[in-house]
Order: C-alpha cells, then sequence, then structure tokens
C-alpha cells in the first residue's frame, strides 16, 4: 500500500509540474510576441525578379526580328516603334513609324503623326515631317 501511495503522489506532482510547465512557456510566448514584436526575425528572402529594363530589351529585340521576317501586326510596330522613340533612337523609330503607317495609317491616333513627325525630321526629312504634323494638327481636334 505504500508503494500505491508513493506511487500515486509522484504521478500527481508529475502531471501537475507538466500541465504548469507547459502554460509558462506559452504564456511567456505570448507575453514576448505581444510586448516586444521586434524581437521576432523573419527570415529574408531576395526576391528573383529579373531587371525589368533587360527583359524589356530582350522582347522588343524580338519583337523587331519578327517584324524584319515578315510577320507585322499593329501592336508590334507600335510597341517597337514607340520603345525605340522614347529610348531616343529616331532613326530606328523613323523606320518602324514609316512600316506603321504603310500597314494602317487610316486607324492610327493623332499622336503617333506626332512621334513620326519628329522622327522623320531627325532623319532630314523635313517635308514629310511637315506633312505629318498637318494632319496631327487636324487629327487631334
Amino acid at each position: 500500500m505504500k508503494k500505491y501511495a508513493l506511487f500515486l503522489v509522484t504521478s500527481l506532482s508529475f502531471f501537475t509540474g507538466f500541465a504548469q510547465s507547459t502554460t509558462d512557456k506559452t504564456s511567456n510566448q505570448d507575453v514576448a510576441v505581444i510586448s516586444t514584436p521586434a524581437a521576432i526575425e523573419l527570415p529574408k528572402v531576395k526576391a528573383s525578379v529579373p531587371d525589368a529594363k533587360f527583359t524589356k530589351i530582350k522582347i522588343i529585340e524580338s519583337y523587331e526580328r519578327v517584324l524584319e521576317k515578315g510577320y507585322i501586326t499593329e501592336a508590334m510596330l507600335t510597341k517597337v516603334a514607340d520603345y525605340r522613340f522614347f529610348d531616343g533612337d529616331l532613326i530606328t523609330a523613323a523606320k518602324w513609324y514609316s512600316q506603321l503607317f504603310e500597314y494602317c495609317p487610316e486607324e492610327l491616333e493623332a499622336v503617333y503623326f506626332y512621334r513620326y513627325a519628329k522622327s522623320l525630321e531627325s532623319i532630314d526629312q523635313i517635308e514629310k515631317a511637315k506633312e505629318m504634323m498637318a494632319i496631327y494638327q487636324i487629327k487631334k481636334t
């Protein structure tokens, strides 16, 4: 009987001690999280995003290769010509704008006439640039 009583006392103290230690750990963690959120450090993950300019140049170069092979769409012509225009390469922009105007001159917005006129000025085609600027003036209103 002494063995049974001793076993009962030790097992009760064990379970009571175990329960207190787990609640203490949980409450300490909760207090630490609430009181000092800076103590929790999240792992730093570097995003693997490619450089946007590098990707864009590759896309434009791919579009140019496709256009040179003869597969022409209005969307590709406008993207390539606009990219070259805003990049400052007006000579190449004039080449692509001229193809754009051969492909679909009536459907274009007024801004394309302005951009084409400015790129024509860069390759010394002043008369054609004046014509495009006059059409731009008419279309913009």
